[in-house]
């Protein structure tokens, strides 16, 4: 499944909160996603990071990808994922409330 966002801010922030649970586990860079009930305790492992563009992640069977482009003061989030849409919509709703 793909969802496109326009996000009324910079890609540069976005992409900060985006990977602001990020860390370097024994395994390698994981992330971790900021819920509306608090960060999550399962972590992705990170599988491809291009600073402020793209971030893939492999969470369970599941690849998380997002892209964020700029689009003058704001920026395209597009994020791709293979199943059951709902908690990421609202994972997606989390970030974005965020910052504001």
């Amino acid at each position: 499944m793909r969802i496109e966002r326009l996000i009324p801010c910079a890609r540069r922030d976005l992409w900060r909160a985006l990977i602001q649970d990020a860390e370097l586990a024994d395994g390698g860079p994981v992330l971790r996603l900021a819920l509306p009930g608090g960060v999550s305790a399962n972590a992705g492992k990170i599988t491809l990071y291009k600073s402020e563009r793209v971030l893939e992640c492999a969470w369970g069977i599941d690849v998380l990808r997002w892209e964020l482009q700029a689009r003058g003061n704001e920026t395209l989030l597009v994020f791709t994922h293979a199943e059951n849409a709902a908690p990421w919509l609202a994972c997606l709703d989390n970030l974005v409330e965020g910052l504001r």
